[in-house]
């Protein structure tokens, strides 16, 4: 099986021989470039490892970026011979969504939550570091329970960078004070403990409002970043998305 989570950021491609992801490639979801650029590197990927598209039964797409979602669709019918399954959280019956507008929730939201209950056998919160910081709340029961949304931390620190003259890019590391005592440091020390703290702070409200223990998963590409509330996590999969991508692939029918 083939996936695609197409992301705001980066778009990543997984391969699973059967429930195991075997790679997996990350590309820029650049919206200005055409199809060109994304057949190229995923097909010289697969030439590059030996993976043969008649060995690919079943292709599984999330897209946020309307705009991407026909290159995909595209790439599979073209190259891969194959129709792709689109991931229309509304329209499946795998979860059900307890949110006002059920069609807004973001497919890659609902296939981290598919993988999480499917992990977890119980309620849980999803934490997706990702270019939004995203937290979904999923009963045991299988429900979509809603959302909390805000910047991500890359996404906080471009909008820093952009409104302001002369504050410096810096690299996410945690400075060893809290207290900066130079530009760079302030910034580093703003955003990690900042964000440390913002976590934590939801994850708290989150469980009160729950009243039920839950299991708390992070994923996403900067779920790594945090390290001083590591232990606010049951577990961390950076490939849930992937993982749940599969699932889903798995449990639907064409």
């Amino acid at each position: 099986m083939i996936v695609f989570d197409v992301g705001n950021t980066d778009t990543v491609v997984g391969f699973f021989k059967g429930e195991n992801l075997i790679n997996k490639l990350r590309i820029r979801s650049l919206k200005n470039e055409n199809s060109i650029y994304f057949e190229y590197r995923i097909l010289n990927f697969m030439l590059e490892n030996n993976i043969e598209k008649r060995g690919l039964q079943k292709a599984v797409i999330s897209s946020v970026v309307p705009i991407l979602t026909p290159f995909f669709v595209n790439f599979c019918e073209k190259f891969l011979d194959l129709k792709p399954l689109v991931v229309t959280p509304a329209q499946s019956g795998l979860l059900k969504i307890n949110i006002d507008m059920p069609e807004e929730l973001g497919s890659d939201l609902y296939v981290n939550a598919l993988a999480a209950l499917e992990t977890t056998q119980s309620d849980c919160v999803v934490v997706d570091f990702g270019t939004a910081l995203t937290f979904t709340v999923v009963n045991f029961s299988g429900q979509i329970e809603g959302v909390t949304i805000l910047p991500g931390i890359k996404t906080a620190i471009k909008s820093l960078f952009s409104q302001t003259s002369l504050l410096p890019e810096v690299i996410l590391e945690k400075p060893a004070s809290i207290i900066g005592k130079n530009s760079m440091h302030a910034i580093q020390s703003g955003i990690i403990y900042g964000y440390e703290s913002m976590v934590l702070g939801i994850l708290k409200k989150i469980k009160e409002e729950v009243g039920r223990p839950v299991t708390v998963i992070g994923t996403g590409g900067l779920s790594a970043v945090l390290t001083g509330i590591s232990n606010a996590f049951d577990m961390i999969d950076v490939d849930l998305t992937l993982q749940g991508l599969a699932l889903y692939g798995r449990k639907t029918q064409m």
